[in-house]
């Protein structure tokens, strides 16, 4: 049983296109949840909503765009801190949101080059079920 995360620019609209969802990644259910769950650590610690919603049902909705933008800029204006474990302990989760971002809206948001030289390394890992 896996977990999809997926982008619907309509869910929100009038129209109620809701079958017009893009699946952004197809992961198992552990590591979906456990991704949802630094997800949510990171919208406590910035106070800044991520823009995704758990529908409960094995998705994981990203209806605002604009918050997931806004919450990858503060994590990338933490992680630019003097804190040597700061990368250590946010590189990997920083790309993945970057990696949804893109293929949600796509195009890549500003990053450094230390985060933008392994991404495609990171989005190939994140290419479907049996990369999980």
């Amino acid at each position: 049983m896996g977990m999809h995360y997926e982008y619907d620019p309509w869910y929100f609209a009038e129209t109620k296109q809701r079958n017009a969802a893009i699946v952004l990644w197809q992961v198992t259910q552990n590591p979906g949840k456990l991704f949802y769950a630094q997800i949510e650590a990171f919208e406590k610690i910035f106070r800044q909503a991520s823009g995704f919603y758990d529908t409960k049902a094995d998705i994981i909705l990203l209806t605002e765009p604009a918050n997931l933008k806004a919450l990858i800029e503060a994590m990338l204006a933490y992680w630019g801190s003097a804190y040597p474990l700061t990368p250590l302990m946010f590189n990997l989760p920083i790309q993945m949101l970057l990696v949804l971002y893109r293929r949600a809206i796509g195009e890549w948001l500003p990053a450094p080059a230390a985060l933008m030289d392994t991404i495609e390394g990171v989005a190939d890992a994140m290419t479907g079920w049996e990369h999980a």
